[in-house]
């Protein structure tokens, strides 16, 4: 796997070297990793004196600390000359934000991913896709120490907040802890700002605490399936200035309780559409007894994906309805552990 990455990166190299002008996307209402991933690059591409464009329309405020936070564009591109394109974090092609009236030339797209090649259609003449990373923020980790590239310390902060955010805190990830402990010490004795990205990350207003509230109430636990479930209505978060693609404090609050495997959330978008979320509680995660379903495979069932321990689905229905049928998909997967 070490020699046709390393292939890869190389590759890669050599179509950055070749290239002026250069576009970097991830994913619709980016998380920590895909603006983390973004911003890295980013970093390194103007290190090589490269006219770039970091594109998103949605870019979460908790974030906000990060360098080069503000030169993410999230109005229309003026026009689309570029030479090159770099996907991140996308996990499928639908996912992907793309500006207005762009079309994406896959000639010229570079994808580098975590997500499972099952989760969706990858697109690009370069695909660096390794399901077993923690992070797309891992992944350019490791390209930069095929390049030799120093790490400082804004490069360290952005590289660990995304590694952060898609271990929820370092609790979770998919692959042996040591692995990325050891990349996590390397960015901190880097010079990597913790506390401030901990402290971003842990933050909770006013009014997303009310709405909190209104979860932990509601959450019910199915003993039969060891699962915790909660919604949020349409009506819970009308009229109030919530941005439910900021940190998502719901779901990942959720997988913290209870002595049980699985976690679901539910957030009502629009009348008779769905976003679901599942996890691996925390309590699966450190007791061995554990039969880990695939939450991504679970989650592709409804139209969606993501990690083994970490997905999302949109899709039509009812909160009761959607409750049911995951639920009946739960049950399906637990059985064949048996």
């Amino acid at each position: 796997m070490k020699k046709s990455l390393n292939q890869k990166f190389n590759q890669i190299k050599k179509e950055i070297s070749k290239s002026k002008k250069i576009l970097i996307l991830a994913h619709r209402a980016p998380d920590g990793d895909a603006i983390g991933s973004m911003l890295a690059l980013n970093f390194y591409l103007k290190k090589q004196n490269k006219k770039t464009c970091v594109f998103s329309r949605q870019i979460p405020s908790f974030l906000n600390f990060l360098p080069g936070y503000n030169r993410i564009k999230t109005k229309r591109l003026k026009n689309s000359d570029f030479d090159l394109i770099f996907a991140l974090d996308y996990a499928s092609e639908e996912r992907m934000e793309i500006p207005c009236d762009f079309e994406i030339p896959q000639e010229k797209v570079i994808t580098i991913d975590h997500h499972l090649l099952s989760s969706g259609k990858k697109i690009g003449k370069i695909k660096v896709i390794d399901s077993k990373a923690s992070s797309t923020c891992e992944i350019i980790y490791f390209f930069f120490k095929f390049l030799k590239i120093k790490i400082d310390r804004d490069l360290a902060t952005i590289l660990l907040s995304g590694i952060l955010t898609d271990t929820v805190g370092f609790s979770r990830t998919n692959q042996k802890h040591r692995k990325v402990e050891k990349i996590i010490a390397d960015l901190i004795l880097s010079g990597a700002r913790l506390f401030r990205m901990v402290a971003a990350y842990q933050y909770l207003d006013f009014n997303r605490g009310k709405i909190l509230a209104k979860l932990l109430q509601r959450a019910e636990v199915d003993k039969e399936l060891n699962l915790i479930h909660s919604y949020i209505s349409l009506s819970d978060i009308k009229n109030k200035k919530i941005n439910l693609a900021e940190l998502p404090v719901f779901p990942d609050f959720l997988s913290r309780m209870g002595e049980v495997d699985i976690s679901l959330f539910l957030v009502e978008q629009k009348k008779e559409k769905i976003k679901g979320s599942l996890r691996y509680s925390i309590n699966a995660e450190i007791k061995s007894s554990f039969k880990k379903i695939n939450l991504s495979k679970l989650a592709g069932k409804f139209g969606g994906g993501g990690h083994k321990a970490a997905s999302g689905f949109k899709t039509k229905g009812t909160i009761n309805s959607v409750l049911k049928k995951v639920k009946n998909e739960i049950r399906k997967e637990l059985k064949k552990k048996k």
